[in-house]
């Protein structure tokens, strides 16, 4: 056991520095300091215990989320008899899943002709960068392990391979990429596997997603997961430079994603070379297409938890180089050093992060303080609706359409204006972060997305904030509609 040492010494050692990264032992009033997109999980999912149907807003059905991750949280939410408790069995859970995504993937490997001491650095790098990947209380862990234990089932047991592809995508719906390009790559390869009992038993797994979109258009009206959807709708279909604006942000995690991106860069030139192994070829090949389909189908922006692809690539990639460039004592050091970074990553987390630097949350209190206790009973809100519908427990419709129901998604898709959607939906109170003031006219917008290429409602205010809150440069203003001649067209 000693020549794995380095991922049992240092995998607690992570797990400690995220518990300090989340503030577990302070108790925050709120669930835990996950990324504001957790809570349109979160919100949903209580939505779904208290009330019995799958909804953000407690007005349309919604299904903008990874279906299994949401099941997850419900489940945990329903058992949950306060919030350290349920802080700690999401976190916990998190640990747990990378913990065997080593063992599964340390096994594959061993299996597919690599040496165990490769075969232990890839799924050290794989499972630390998981861990990375899912700091934020995304679903990332738990797709990543079901993907790596359907890979230990593909030759054993083609049923249990297509069972467990499933619980992946369910999971993650971009892993359907991964498995396109590695089915396809098998055909070609290993033609003799393929036989007509074989094709029998894998058809399972397209039978599985045929009935999954039919689900989604039985009760949902859509085939796939609206958040998917809305974040699809542009004017036109072109290459959007959006997908790539990681590579100028100044933040550490996405300076560390863009090191990773380039490397996958430099791997893509060995695409038709058999200088790298075909594992690599096939990781690499799959997040090129991911990013590929992403820049001419989506004008938002990418973030962390977006890049796992990345960092399964960028693990294997790496091994591969380190053997073709013989760095044989990068090797033995790899490891280390990758902890190393790791460790100082977070400790600069750690030094600056504290629930009161939380603007979003900060902002989402004062909003449940002023408003939670108020004749109001309707709200709307585009960007960063998740913590500000957690804490004010009331009827919030999510105007990104990302959960917000076929309704507001075909709003957007028709470009209809803003304040028709209020009108329809009675709204009292509108949320902004984002306004554009010519006189006393109100220009407002959602999605709030910088791209001219994303599909929007639009429409003028003509009546002042009634009040705005802040914490540091972040702003949301508040629009009281309720009783008020409120549109520049009524």
């Amino acid at each position: 056991m000693k020549k794995f040492n380095s991922f049992f010494i240092f995998y607690p050692l992570c797990c400690v520095l995220i518990f300090l990264r989340l503030e577990i032992f302070y108790g925050s009033d709120i669930k835990a300091p996950f990324t504001d997109d957790f809570y349109y999980y979160l919100t949903t999912a209580k939505n779904f215990i208290n009330l019995g149907y799958i909804s953000f807003d407690k007005i349309s059905i919604t299904n903008g989320f990874q279906p299994l991750w949401f099941f997850f949280i419900s489940l945990n939410f329903a058992l949950s008899k306060n919030d350290i408790f349920f802080n700690s069995i999401i976190i916990l859970s998190i640990f747990i899943f990378t913990f065997f995504t080593y063992f599964n993937f340390r096994k594959y490997f061993i299996n597919n002709n690599y040496s165990e001491k490769d075969s232990h650095l890839i799924a050290s790098l794989i499972s630390f960068l998981t861990l990375f990947f899912s700091k934020n209380g995304m679903e990332i862990s738990l797709a990543v392990f079901f993907f790596s234990l359907s890979l230990l089932y593909y030759r054993k047991n083609i049923i249990i391979f297509c069972l467990l592809s499933f619980l992946t995508f369910l999971s993650r719906l971009e892993f359907l990429i991964f498995y396109f390009v590695f089915l396809t790559n098998e055909i070609f390869i290993n033609k003799k596997i393929f036989n007509k009992n074989f094709l029998i038993k894998l058809s399972l797994f397209p039978f599985l997603i045929i009935f999954y979109i039919l689900i989604n258009l039985k009760f949902f009206g859509i085939p796939f997961p609206e958040s998917g959807i809305a974040k699809s709708l542009v004017n036109n279909v072109k290459f959007n430079k959006e997908t790539f604006s990681f590579l100028s942000s100044s933040g550490y995690g996405m300076k560390f994603i863009s090191l990773m991106f380039y490397c996958n860069c430099v791997g893509v030139f060995f695409l038709f070379s058999n200088k790298i192994k075909k594992f690599t070829k096939i990781s690499l090949l799959t997040t090129l297409l991911f990013f590929i389909s992403n820049s001419l189908r989506s004008a938002w922006p990418l973030w962390t938890w977006h890049f796992f692809f990345l960092g399964i690539s960028t693990s294997v990639l790496f091994v591969d180089l380190i053997k073709l460039f013989k760095f044989n004592f990068v090797k033995y050091m790899a490891t280390l050093v990758g902890i190393f970074f790791i460790i100082v990553y977070f400790f600069l987390f750690i030094k600056n992060y504290n629930v009161n630097n939380d603007h979003i949350l900060n902002i989402a209190n004062k909003i449940e303080s002023h408003y939670a206790d108020s004749e109001y009973e309707i709200f709307a809100m585009g960007d960063m609706a998740g913590k500000v519908s957690y804490l004010l427990d009331k009827k919030l419709i999510q105007l990104e359409g990302l959960v917000g129901g076929k309704k507001v998604l075909n709003k957007i898709q028709k470009q209809e204006k803003l304040c028709n959607l209020f009108s329809e939906f009675n709204v009292d109170i509108y949320f902004t972060t984002k306004i554009n003031k010519s006189g006393d006219l109100y220009y407002i917008e959602e999605p709030a997305q910088k791209s001219t290429n994303v599909k929007k409602m639009k429409d003028i205010l003509i009546i002042k904030p009634e009040k705005t809150f802040h914490s540091a440069d972040l702003n949301v203003y508040a629009f009281n509609l309720k009783n008020n001649k409120f549109c520049f067209d009524n």
